[in-house]
């Protein structure tokens, strides 16, 4: 994005900062349409629409620490239970 050479001086790259803008943006986004959507159904299931559509289901709350939003990027997996 930013960066310093003694030969150039500072240099700004546009496409950098605009592709940090918009992974932050979609971040943004997918956990609004995740909040908005969370609900818990009469059975004691926690269940939440995933920023394309699809229904997700757990039998813990996904938002509280360690849950299952928080832990997805380390197992990479579906979590689906």
């Amino acid at each position: 994005m930013l960066s310093y050479s003694s030969d150039t001086g500072w240099v700004f790259d546009p496409l950098q900062c605009g592709l940090v803008i918009a992974i932050i943006a979609f971040s943004v986004y997918r956990n609004q349409v995740r909040r908005k959507s969370l609900h818990k159904r009469d059975d004691g299931l926690y269940v939440w629409v995933e920023w394309y559509g699809g229904e997700r289901c757990s039998a813990t709350d996904p938002s509280v620490p360690g849950g299952l939003w928080d832990s997805e990027a380390d197992d990479g997996g579906d979590g689906g239970d």
